[in-house]
C-alpha cells in the first residue's frame, strides 16, 4: 500500500497523507470529528467519512475520489455549470449541518471563522482546492480544518470572492482576468438560493471577510510564517488588496443588480 503526501492550497497539508482509500491526517481538531460523523448520520454525501484514529495515532478520513483543482485553476474548474454545482453543494451542507448541535463543542479554529459566530458551523475554507470534482462538476468539500460556527452567508461570502473571483482585475493570482465576476456572482447565489433582498447583506459580509483576512494574513506573516511571509513579499500584496477595495465598491449596484436579477 503506497503512502502518497497531499498537497495544495497557501498551506501546505503538513502530515497529510494518503493511504490507499483513506486520509490520515495529524491531529484533527476533536470538533470537526463531531461535525463529519454528523453529516454522515444525516445523509450528506459530499464531505468525508470520519473512520477512527490509526496505530500512529491520526486522524483517518475516507478518501474522496475526483479532481481537486489548484492554482493557477484550470478552465474545466471554472465553468457556470460547476459554479452551479457548487452553489446547490454549499446550500447542502448547510443544510445537512443546519441539525448539528455544536453545544458545549470546544476546539474550533478561530483564525478565519465568522467573527460573531452563527447558526451553524461553516466550512470557511471555500476554495477550489477544497473541493472535488467529478466529471466537470463539484461533488464534494474535503479539508474541514478550519470549520467554526458562523452565519450561513460568511461561507457563502469566501465562495464567492473566491470563485466569481471578487478580486480586481489585474489583482487576480489564480483566475483570469477575462471572467465575468458579475455574472458568475448571480450564478452562484442563483444555484445557493439566495433571495434577491440579502444582496447587500451579502456584499457586506465579502467585505468583513475580506479585511479580517487581510488583518489575519498580516499578523500571521509578522508572526513568522513562512506561508504567509512569502505570499506579502512576492504578490505585492497591499496594492492587490487596496485595488480589491476600490474595484468592489465601484462596481457594488452592479454586483448587487447581477444577484436580483438571477435569484428570482
Amino acid at each position: 500500500m503506497t503512502d502518497n503526501a497531499l498537497v495544495g492550497g497557501m498551506n501546505p497539508n503538513r502530515g497529510v497523507i494518503r493511504v490507499g482509500d483513506t486520509v490520515r491526517r495529524p491531529g484533527m481538531r476533536s470538533p470537526v470529528r463531531a461535525l463529519l460523523r454528523h453529516l454522515e448520520a444525516v445523509g450528506f454525501d459530499g464531505a468525508p467519512r470520519y473512520l477512527g484514529e490509526d496505530e500512529d495515532g491520526r486522524d483517518v478520513v475516507s478518501w474522496v475520489d475526483g479532481d481537486v483543482p489548484v492554482p493557477p485553476y484550470p478552465a474545466w474548474a471554472l465553468t457556470d455549470e460547476a459554479l452551479e454545482a457548487l452553489g446547490h453543494l454549499v446550500r447542502d451542507y448547510h443544510e445537512a449541518v443546519a441539525t448539528f448541535d455544536a453545544t458545549g463543542l470546544e476546539g474550533w479554529s478561530t483564525e478565519w471563522c465568522d467573527p460573531h459566530g452563527g447558526p451553524i458551523v461553516c466550512h470557511n475554507d471555500l476554495f477550489p482546492e477544497n473541493v472535488v470534482f467529478r466529471d466537470g462538476v463539484p461533488v464534494a468539500l474535503i479539508d474541514f480544518d478550519e470549520a467554526g460556527p458562523g452565519r450561513p452567508l460568511w461561507d457563502l461570502a469566501i465562495a464567492a470572492e473566491e470563485w466569481a473571483p471578487l478580486h480586481a482585475p489585474g489583482a487576480r493570482l489564480a483566475t483570469p482576468d477575462a471572467l465575468d465576476a458579475a455574472h458568475r456572482l448571480g450564478v452562484l447565489t442563483a444555484a445557493y438560493g439566495l433571495a434577491p433582498d440579502r444582496a447587500d447583506e451579502l456584499l457586506d459580509l465579502v467585505t468583513e471577510m475580506k479585511e479580517q483576512t487581510t488583518t489575519n494574513i498580516k499578523a500571521q506573516a509578522a508572526a513568522g510564517d513562512p506561508v504567509w511571509s512569502q505570499h506579502l513579499a512576492e504578490t505585492d500584496f497591499d496594492a492587490r488588496v487596496e485595488a480589491d477595495a476600490k474595484w468592489l465598491t465601484d462596481l457594488r449596484t452592479t454586483f448587487a443588480a447581477a444577484i436580483a436579477s438571477q435569484n428570482k
